[in-house]
């Protein structure tokens, strides 16, 4: 009976470290899913064409978006905010570079349109800033209809669909159609046309750009509620102080580059105050119009360091780093000599002069 039970709590013993082994890989596992980014985009350049005209929209832009986080874009019309999101959602191919989703195992940019359009539909949500709506079709069925599109089982749809109305506050306009409803409403039935297929992240191009201060407020409220509580990161455009004051990270793009990052004491109207300089993968730092122009706008500079500091100093006149004079060259060895020499001292080849650059 004492060896009956010694085995038994053996057992007993081996199954709970063996229980809180799992438990321990299934913690390491989710901890190790958490710190793979969601989407990546890498040196993605996008040339658009017109005649023989060519316009670089972008021009080498990486980024990442991780798990849950909230990342919004801003900057100038034409920095190229709306080119970076539709390539980054799979809407656009960029003329090079890489976009990597989470959810699919190889670049995006190398992958057939039915294989972007088919990992698209559970992995990102994608919001306009116009409702997209069926105006034919109620707020219940247009609701059901992006689940049917991406394949959902029916009874799956009908309670992801009741859950959805209730947390988006629009189940009393579930009969309704899109003429009768106001225009936050008609925002929160498209948000809910993408959030269906329970993706990953939402991408956005402006979402509340057609709506006034306070009904924008309430949808930004919801899409903290719909990151917090629902886990989906959110990669957004935005022109809005209102909406920029929400972001965990904010890129600032210019001329098809990210130029620099915010926090959230963003200021929309005094960027140099909250920007953090950023050098992309192509080595390159962008220095700001407002500097160069303190410094009277100069297009070259020599570079320094001293201590932990990195010293830029305008040079006007980038002649004064050739003091006129004849560069006497070697033609056989390359070595400069002197000016008087005849032959080269080093391999005794007949001089060539070559002027200065001048």
């Amino acid at each position: 009976m004492d060896n009956f039970i010694s085995v038994y709590c053996l057992l007993l013993l081996l199954r709970m470290a063996t229980a809180a082994h799992n438990t321990q890989e299934g913690l390491t596992a989710k901890e190790r899913d958490e710190n793979i980014p969601l989407l990546i985009a890498e040196d993605v350049i996008k040339i658009y064409q017109t005649g023989k005209i060519e316009t670089q929209a972008l021009r080498g832009v990486s980024f990442k978006v991780n798990p849950g986080e909230k990342v919004f874009l801003i900057g100038p019309s034409g920095s190229g905010k709306t080119t970076l999101v539709n390539t980054v959602a799979g809407i656009i191919k960029p003329t090079s570079g890489k976009v990597f989703w989470k959810d699919l195992s190889k670049d995006i940019t190398k992958s057939s349109l039915e294989e972007i359009i088919r990992a698209r539909r559970s992995f990102a949500g994608v919001i306009f800033q116009d409702s997209r709506l069926l105006s034919h079709l109620t707020v219940k069925e247009n609701i059901e209809l992006a689940g049917h599109y991406a394949g959902i089982n029916p009874s799956v749809i009908k309670k992801r669909s009741e859950f959805l109305l209730r947390f988006l506050n629009i189940w009393e306009k579930r009969d309704k159609r899109e003429d009768t409803l106001s225009g936050g409403e008609k925002k929160r039935a498209a948000i809910a046309t993408t959030l269906i297929t329970n993706p990953r992240i939402l991408i956005g191009d402006e979402p509340t750009g057609d709506l006034d201060i306070v009904t924008a407020e309430s949808i930004l409220d919801l899409f903290d509620r719909i990151n917090k509580e629902l886990g989906i990161a959110l990669c957004i455009v935005t022109h809005s102080q209102q909406v920029a004051s929400r972001a965990d990270r904010i890129l600032e793009l210019r001329d098809g580059i990210i130029i620099g990052r915010h926090g959230r004491e963003i200021v929309l109207r005094k960027l140099e105050e909250s920007r953090l300089l950023e050098i992309d993968r192509q080595n390159r730092l962008a220095i700001p119009k407002y500097i160069l122009n303190v410094v009277n706008d100069p297009k070259h500079f020599t570079i320094t360091t001293k201590d932990d500091s990195i010293i830029l100093t305008p040079v006007f006149d980038p002649n004064l780093y050739n003091n006129g004079q004849d560069v006497v060259t070697c033609a056989m060895c390359g070595k400069r000599v002197s000016h008087t020499a005849k032959f080269c001292p080093y391999c005794s080849e007949t001089i060539t002069h070559t002027k200065g650059t001048k």
